[in-house]
């Protein structure tokens, strides 16, 4: 029985390793535009600075989903093993993903007012700054994580290991922001409260997408024998 590994080492496998190289780093690109989008957001509480950064995570997600339906393309002609064809799927859909929750942020974070930034306080500010900085090292290593596991895979397990310490971090800071949210008075609308709340909840999920990634990279290396 075949395994996604043996195939990475294939040279048939070439042009499937560079397409999912450049999925990886379209997806890391659609965070560290959304980092950009909110760090001008929280200097400047001026939602049109921010306009073309929040569409940009689009624009890199769309470019992320080309790529994904080329490889699904790709695979699909080849005549690979089942289980690979299955494997490499879901590997590329859980990559996706995490450019989806990126994609989340943006176009919710552009609904909420600029008097809610104006009236919150810096202690929450700094904890959604910290929670992207955080995120964006995440995405670092998602990239690193994808290149090693198409390559030699000889530091898999250990940017597995950051990618987990920095997703809890993340959860950690989000629990703190949300007390921070419920000390600080607030003349908003309720829903915006939901909204603010749930964007928040969708940049944890960007690392908990990642996370999701480096544990199935794992699982991989694991039935492989290769850990």
């Amino acid at each position: 029985m075949g395994s996604l590994i043996e195939y990475f080492k294939k040279k048939t496998a070439t042009t499937v390793l560079e397409k999912a190289i450049k999925h990886a780093q379209k997806v890391q690109e659609s965070v560290y535009k959304l980092n950009e989008g909110i760090i001008t957001l929280l200097e400047t509480k001026d939602l049109d600075k921010c306009a073309d950064l929040f569409y940009g995570v689009d624009i890199f997600e769309k470019e992320a989903d080309i790529l994904r339906r080329e490889i699904l393309k790709d695979i699909s002609k080849g005549e690979l093993n089942p289980s690979v064809r299955t494997d490499l799927s879901h590997l590329i859909k859980r990559l996706d993903d995490v450019a989806n929750c990126a994609t989340g942020v943006s176009r919710r974070i552009e609904t909420i007012p600029k008097k809610f930034w104006e009236q919150s306080s810096e202690e929450t500010l700094n904890l959604i700054s910290s929670m992207m900085d955080s995120t964006v090292k995440c995405a670092e290593y998602l990239d690193k994580i994808v290149i090693d596991l198409l390559g030699q895979r000889q530091h898999v397990e250990t940017f597995a290991k950051e990618i987990n310490l920095l997703e809890h971090e993340i959860d950690i800071m989000n629990i703190k922001l949300r007390k921070s949210l419920q000390d600080t008075s607030y003349n908003i609308n309720p829903f915006t409260v939901f909204t603010v709340g749930n964007t928040m909840d969708i940049i944890e999920a960007i690392s908990d997408s990642i996370e999701i990634v480096a544990d199935y990279i794992m699982q991989l290396l694991t039935s492989s024998n290769i850990l």
